[in-house]
């Protein structure tokens, strides 16, 4: 699964994640304002799905109608449906086509994410070294303490010896191997072939130090509230969707509650940078099904009025 996550559509992200902080100052500021631009450039398939949905919703008492007449010939059932579906211009796999792009920008967004929360933890344990503590403010975020760790409270503020060893490992792909050299010049991690990559006492010394610097000592880096918002606004978004759509009612129950869990398991893993897109990137959605939703009830009412004004 690593080449969904770590392509050219990620590198893509990085690159471009990182030219919008060049001009804002503020990587929270550039996520939001990646994820909207790349929700817009979206926007005509979502409204081809949401169009398609529209049409799966109004067809379905005709549809119940064909399965009750043909209850005992599933053949000329399904002739039946097609006959249907032909003539009220439905095609019923359109809606399917935002959800199939939409999951690997997830993926990308995710390893983009995990590129820059590699290195800018690296480079700023390399900086808080080489600096001293002109460098040992840390990159905090409304009640985040550390933008580039989990918004958990099971999770430290700077990561212990032996995590740092395993998050470097598990993102060594990601990182510059300037980087890990430099980290080995300062002394603060040391390679033996049979031990393997270890953390020294510096680098514990220095994480206390910062920690300390920061009014941070024995805190948590976070409350849970991103990962809790984004499954809950995934959730809100996905009932309000199958409530206008009764096919997704039946087919989508349990996808109702498991992907809002999903959301709020990967968010409590992955930095607090990649919950912030996938918060922003739910909030879009469901202001943009709420907006949707009330045009097409006023068009809904408009077209009524004018049947009973010509019928009267």
């Amino acid at each position: 699964m690593e080449f969904l996550s770590n392509n050219f559509i990620s590198d893509f992200f990085v690159i471009v994640l990182k030219w919008v902080f060049s001009w804002v100052n503020e990587y929270s500021v550039a996520i939001i304002l990646v994820t909207i631009a790349i929700r817009l450039l979206i926007l005509p398939l979502d409204l081809k799905q949401k169009k398609s949905s529209r049409k799966m919703a109004l067809v379905q008492p005709k549809l119940e109608s064909l399965k009750k007449r043909y209850a005992n010939n599933p053949q000329q059932m399904q002739k039946k449906q097609k006959e249907l579906y032909a003539q009220e211009g439905v095609r019923p796999l359109a809606g399917c086509l935002p959800m199939l792009i939409t999951l690997p920008l997830f993926f990308a967004f995710f390893g983009a994410m995990r590129v820059l929360a590699a290195e800018q933890q690296v480079w700023f344990i390399l900086n808080a070294q080489n600096i001293g503590e002109g460098a040992y403010q840390l990159p905090s975020w409304l009640w985040v303490n550390n933008f580039w760790q989990p918004d958990s409270g099971l999770k430290e503020v700077l990561q212990s010896g032996p995590d740092f060893v395993a998050f470097i490992q598990q993102n060594s792909s990601y990182i510059n191997p300037q980087a890990l050299h430099m980290l080995r010049e300062a002394g603060l991690v040391t390679f033996d072939p049979t031990a393997g990559l270890q953390a020294t006492e510096a680098y514990t010394t220095l994480a206390s130090d910062i920690i300390n610097f920061n009014g941070l000592a024995s805190a948590r880096n976070g409350w849970f509230i991103l990962p809790i918002l984004a499954g809950g606004s995934l959730f809100l978004q996905q009932k309000i969707s199958m409530k206008q759509n009764p096919s997704m009612q039946k087919q989508g129950k349990m996808m109702l509650y498991i992907f809002p869990l999903f959301s709020v398991y990967i968010c409590v893993t992955a930095s607090a940078a990649f919950s912030v897109y996938w918060l922003a990137a739910n909030i879009y959605a469901l202001g943009q099904v709420l907006i949707l939703n009330y045009i097409y009830k006023k068009r809904d009412e408009k077209a009524k009025e004018g049947i009973v004004t010509e019928g009267s």
